[in-house]
């Protein structure tokens, strides 16, 4: 199909939807710029007087298509991906879609929400331009977060945001994105979602606000959640620059007032005051609202501008206080605009404001930077404190992680023994011992020892550190730090095991440091990184099978403490089986189908647990890997009746087919993701090429790598992986000359990329 012809598939296709809400007034400009050409009008009017997509077969896109028909959305797929693979590189005279069109098509595949579906919304807005003109900005992405909304899957929708800036466009989510997103899961009772997505929020440097808590308190209370779930809100916002607002203490009240629980309400609007009264800000509601404003144009327009508009603010009765300068610097990373912001606003920078250019520096993976920053508010004559080192200490400690030495974990030690000299134990109060979290300490505080702890635990030589952590838990002792939270207790937990000898000492250690009776909390993570740790642990013995019984007699722990069994549990010991069966003898092989079937056994016997599309991947993927190819094709199956599949789902059922010799079965999985219009990415296609090679069709592969991979698409071709999949092959059939010479003569730009040597052959010898 030709780009002119798609494009009026695609004009007609639009004309059977209504019209969306209001949009913005870019797309008018956009929609002028839309292909109409003459002899697709003649076409439209003489052959087809009809519209081949009639109006029945649709709803509106603006409407709840959560169950679209799939006609519909196949529809959507194959002219879509046919414009797609037409567009011009460069910025074409007519857009093949108006504004107001494409914004649509990506409602509804929001709304559908299956996985080709937002892998079509992310090859559209690689393409937006070109495709519509706009740009792919926050309202392009409130677009489809409304969308998702619809769906009504509240983990995609936090997936999108959490991964927004990697997509398209590198967007960042304004706190409106989040907000719109916590509203939602509010109205139908999601506090938990709420509370992730806010440690996701304060991650992305999004830091929740009163607003962010009063969501937070609503969705309790839709939950119909007990009064000790509130106290464990209040333990979370403790951790967040939370400032006493006197309406969410009514708002409590009243809440529990409507349930009438007077009592209750009494106790928890007092408990509230407790802990947050001496947080008050004396400033009246016009102060607030001008600071809001400020947060939005710092996010949206830079320092510069909300300088600007600060100065408007002011003249209207604004007092710029030191939280102004800590506002302006919210998105900034450079001292020259703390210096700007003190002298155009009159405040000298405290440490929090040299806190947050580290943090954002940090976070912008310039360490080096940051270390730079923190050395220059030391010659401004600031003493270290814990805001200004712990950034640096974290961002040392987790880039310690998976690296082949401990250098960094000694950097991260230095600024901590800076800090500890700063602020001896001697200067702490030892009336009330702190809880293990994220306290506001001046000197080295719990969620510091927790950050070096885990470095610690997960280092390269553990045996050196087990000294420095019982110095660290001397000091935290000192300081009237308790360790006996998550981070902490899993952390030692970990060392231990890893310290340990056998398998049942590692359970013995496990259970000595937890406890019994009443044992001590670790959280989600805290089990998911014990569970890692015990499943490849290997005391010596090179391919060590991970310890069934032993490890899911921690998951029943895991499970009597309250927490969920999530699928992450089942897929982190799945892959380790997966990774032992490469090159494994065939008793070792029979030993890990054993053991996988066993963790198969497990799930479909675990009623608090979903499986999602990674974890049957994973399932799938072991299955094919220690040789139960029937296995693996039913749990593909499963997933291709459920609409569960992923381009991952298809890549591992054709390496299945093909170390399996199951061709017919490859061709039907093909043929089937055809029907349904799902097309194949890079990866899949490579699978497919490798599959025909190894059940004996190298001249079927190369034939369609020559003339039909790739073709009509710009983001599939044939590539360096392709190219040494087919020579490889070739070698055990003595083709490779052959293979060699129709690369050179059907895929001529692949080739002149090509090494002289790949896959071990001299492909381009002089006389080619």
């Amino acid at each position: 199909m030709s780009l002119s012809s798609a494009t009026s598939q695609l004009e007609r296709l639009a004309l059977t939807v209504r019209r969306a809400t209001a949009l913005r007034t870019i797309t008018s400009k956009a929609r002028q710029r839309t292909a109409v050409l003459p002899h697709i009008r003649k076409w439209l009017t003489t052959i087809h007087t009809k519209p081949v997509y009639s109006s029945a077969s649709f709803t509106s896109f603006s409407g709840d298509v959560s169950r679209a028909p799939t006609n519909k959305l196949s529809t959507i797929h194959l002219h879509i991906n046919q414009v797609l693979n037409f567009l011009p590189e460069t910025t074409p005279d007519k857009y093949a879609l108006s504004g107001e069109e494409a914004l649509r098509i990506l409602s509804t595949l929001a709304t559908s929400a299956r996985q080709q579906d937002l892998a079509l919304i992310e090859r559209m807005l690689g393409s937006f331009t070109p495709l519509c003109g706009i740009q792919v900005d926050a309202d392009v992405h409130s677009h489809i977060l409304r969308g998702l909304m619809k769906h009504g899957n509240v983990q995609t929708m936090l997936n999108w945001l959490d991964q927004m800036h990697e997509k398209p466009g590198n967007v960042k989510p304004f706190l409106e994105h989040w907000h719109a997103f916590l509203d939602y899961c509010a109205d139908t009772g999601q506090p938990r979602i709420i509370r992730h997505a806010m440690s996701k929020m304060a991650h992305s440097g999004r830091k929740p606000n009163n607003s962010t808590f009063r969501i937070f308190f609503r969705a309790l209370f839709n939950s119909g959640a007990p009064v000790n779930e509130f106290y464990s809100a209040f333990d979370r916002i403790e951790n967040y620059s939370f400032r006493y607002d006197e309406s969410l203490a009514d708002m409590l009240h009243e809440g529990f007032m409507k349930l009438n629980l007077p009592q209750q309400a009494v106790e928890v609007r007092e408990e509230f005051e407790r802990r947050f009264s001496k947080r008050v800000v004396k400033a009246n509601a016009m102060q607030v609202e001008w600071e809001e404003g400020l947060e939005k144009e710092v996010e949206r327009c830079g320092i510069a501008s909300a300088v600007r508009l600060c100065e408007e603010f002011r003249r209207e009765g604004y007092r710029v206080t030191n939280h102004t300068l800590t506002i302006m610097l919210r998105c900034s990373r450079a001292v020259a605009d703390l210096e700007y912001a003190e002298r155009a606003l009159h405040v000298e920078a405290a440490p929090v404001q040299w806190s947050i250019l580290i943090t954002n520096t940090v976070r912008a993976g310039d360490l080096h930077g940051a270390h730079s920053i923190y050395r220059q508010s030391q010659s401004c004559g600031l003493l270290p404190d814990a805001p200004l080192v712990q950034p640096l200490v974290t961002a040392l400690c987790e880039s310690a992680f998976g690296s082949a030495n401990d250098g960094l974990i000694d950097k991260a030690l230095e600024l901590y023994n800076e800090l500890a000299r700063a602020y001896p134990p001697s200067s702490f109060k030892h009336a009330a011992p702190k809880a293990f979290g994220r306290q506001r300490s001046d000197g080295p505080d719990a969620f510091m020892y927790g950050t070096l702890l885990r470095a610690m635990a997960n280092s390269v030589n553990v045996q050196k550190y087990s000294k420095v952590a019982t110095d660290l838990l001397a000091d935290m002792e000192a300081r009237g730090i308790t360790a006996d939270g998550h981070i902490a207790v899993a952390s030692l937990i970990v060392m231990a095991m890893r310290c340990s000898t056998s398998f049942d000492d590692a359970l013995a250690a496990y259970r000595q440091v937890i406890g019994k009776g009443t044992p001590k909390a670790i959280g989600v993570k805290g089990y998911r990184w014990i569970l890692h740790i015990l499943s490849r642990l290997s005391f010596d013995e090179q391919r060590a099978l991970p310890p069934i019984w032993h490890y899911f007699e921690i998951v029943k722990d895991m499970r009597r403490s309250g927490l969920e069994i999530t699928p992450h549990v089942y897929a982190s010991l799945l892959k380790r089986l997966s990774q032992l069966a490469g090159n494994a003898s065939q008793e070792h092989i029979l030993r890990l189908a054993a053991s996988v079937r066993r963790v198969h056994d497990h799930l479909t016997l675990d009623p608090s647990i979903t499986p999602d599309t990674l974890l049957w991947n994973q399932l799938m993927d072991a299955y094919q890997r220690v040789g139960l190819f029937v296995e693996a094709y039913r749990v593909w199956e499963m997933l291709l009746i459920s609409e569960m599949h992923d381009h991952a789902s298809v890549s591992i059922i054709l390496d299945a087919c093909g170390y399996a010799n199951a061709w017919p079965l490859a061709q039907q999985v093909v043929k089937k993701l055809s029907e349904r219009s799902f097309l194949l990415n890079q990866g899949n296609w490579n699978s497919y090429v490798e599959c025909m090679c190894r059940n004996g069709m190298l001249n079927d592969a190369l034939k369609i790598v020559c003339l039909e991979m790739g073709k009509n698409r710009k983001d599939v071709k044939p590539d360096l992986e392709t190219a040494r999949l087919l020579l490889t092959f070739a070698t055990k059939t003595n083709q490779q000359e052959e293979v060699a010479t129709r690369l050179q003569r059907y895929l001529p730009e692949l080739w002149k990329s090509l090494p002289a040597d790949l896959a071990g052959l001299m492909i381009k010898p002089e006389r080619l």
